[in-house]
């Protein structure tokens, strides 16, 4: 097999000149099927493993995310290759320190062996999602690209049009489902707030905020992009009254107006929305007073509580953190702080709760991560001679990253499997498009 890559991106002509079998086709085929089931999210668990207050379940879509990475690997091991960009490079090299952070957690902090297993099967599940963009980047071809993205934007318009009629209909629909979930899974009820298949109003507002950034970022670009569906996904991301992921759009919106300036067609969806609030402004106040929206509510209160544990733990542990997925652990012993339930064994708080489990080192590798994919579509949303399609999904994919970082400011996003799958996916997008070579225009 050949050796992987170990700086420089796939240039375009090595990337045509050793491209995958005509079989491997059938892999970008199921990873669009893999993205139509991702729509399952929380209605498929299977409870594995009780860590004394978090469940800890094996999901459908791991099932389906597995089937996936075997036809990947199988279809690279054919093909002799496998290619590892920058973005890839830094994603195991954070891998790396994550693991090397829990080990050395054992001894700082007295961890049992249950306890390094607890920590080190949650960054084994990081791993396996990052394995989707590892497939991806290796079997999807340019051919392949929208057909993968329009798998990932039909999931989500049908997860938001279930979730508005959730929202109207089956209220508390977690324990419609889990009739013990607040007991044992820690979801709360949510009465009518849109949760749809994620069980949770928060995730569920992140989810849709990609894609309906996707849209604008189409409409920013000049792509083609029917109005029903960034009304719909508005729609649903309203119906989650989610304070964070209305911020979270509002950030990647932000981003997307920097990267490629106010266009009409932008403008005008923004009168049109915000004729539609206006109108639905009294109910929508209405629904926000009912769940406590328009105030420093509990939950508020336990994000700033999070965050300024997270800085502690940060100026205590700067250089390689506590160890990751140990904090349920470390807070106990180290700093006397209760582990109480599921929300506990971790912190709102994004790339803050990164620094804190694998410090400097790790956070750097992470945003270092991130950095690649930034620059990388850059490059294809400035190419004019790009297709919009592509550039729209390159504008796209830097304000899904602005907004999931937003997010898990928030709620503890940034590593969360429904949301990490998608991002890894419109990111390997992004690289496929900029390995190709670009259109060659006509003379005149």
């Amino acid at each position: 097999m050949d050796a992987a890559r170990s700086g420089a991106d796939v240039s375009p002509g090595a990337a045509s000149a050793r491209a995958l079998p005509r079989p491997a086709l059938r892999v970008a085929h199921l990873l669009q099927a893999a993205l139509l089931l991702l729509l399952v999210a929380n209605l498929g668990r299977l409870p594995v493993l009780d860590t004394g207050g978090r469940e800890a379940p094996v999901l459908f879509n791991d099932l389906v995310v597995g089937a996936l990475l075997a036809s990947g690997a199988a279809a690279m091991v054919a093909a002799r290759r496998i290619v590892l960009d920058r973005t890839a490079l830094w994603a195991l090299a954070f891998a790396a320190v994550g693991a090397l952070s829990a080990l050395l957690a054992v001894p700082r902090f007295g961890l049992t062996s249950f306890e390094l297993l607890v920590s080190l099967a949650y960054l084994a599940r990081w791993v396996f999602y990052f394995g989707v963009y590892v497939v991806a980047v290796n079997v999807v071809r340019q051919e392949d690209v929208m057909g993968v993205w329009r798998a990932l934007e039909t999931t989500t318009l049908c997860f938001a049009a279930f979730g508005v009629v959730q929202s109207a209909f089956l209220p508390d629909f977690a324990q419609i489902v889990y009739p013990s979930s607040r007991e044992y899974l820690d979801w709360d009820p949510q009465g009518h707030r849109l949760v749809s298949t994620f069980l949770d109003p928060n995730f569920a507002g992140a989810f849709i905020a990609i894609a309906l950034l996707v849209q604008v970022a189409g409409l920013a670009v000049g792509a083609r992009v029917a109005a029903w569906k960034p009304l719909l996904l508005a729609l649903a991301l309203v119906l989650t009254v989610s304070r964070s992921s209305v911020l979270a759009f509002a950030a990647g919106a932000i981003a997307i107006v920097l990267a490629r300036g106010v266009s009409t067609r932008v403008l005008r969806l923004a009168m049109v929305l915000g004729v539609l609030v206006a109108a639905a402004f009294p109910k929508l106040l209405e629904l926000a007073r009912a769940y406590n929206k328009l105030q420093i509510d509990p939950s508020a209160l336990a994000r700033v509580i999070s965050w300024v544990r997270g800085i502690e733990v940060v100026h205590d542990h700067p250089v390689i953190g506590i160890g990751f997925n140990t904090w349920a652990f470390v807070q106990e012993r180290a700093y006397g702080w209760e582990r109480a339930h599921a929300a506990t064994y971790g912190i709102d708080g994004g790339l803050l709760f990164i620094a804190a489990l694998t410090g400097a080192v790790g956070l750097t590798l992470y945003v270092a991560m991130l950095v690649s994919v930034v620059r990388r579509a850059r490059r294809v949303w400035r190419d004019r001679s790009r297709p919009a399609e592509h550039r729209m999904l390159a504008v796209g994919a830097v304000a899904s990253i602005v907004a999931i970082v937003v997010h898990s400011c928030f709620s503890n996003s940034i590593m969360l499997p429904f949301l990490v799958e998608p991002l890894w996916v419109l990111w390997a997008l992004v690289t496929v498009i900029a390995r190709a070579p670009a259109p060659v225009r006509d003379a005149v």
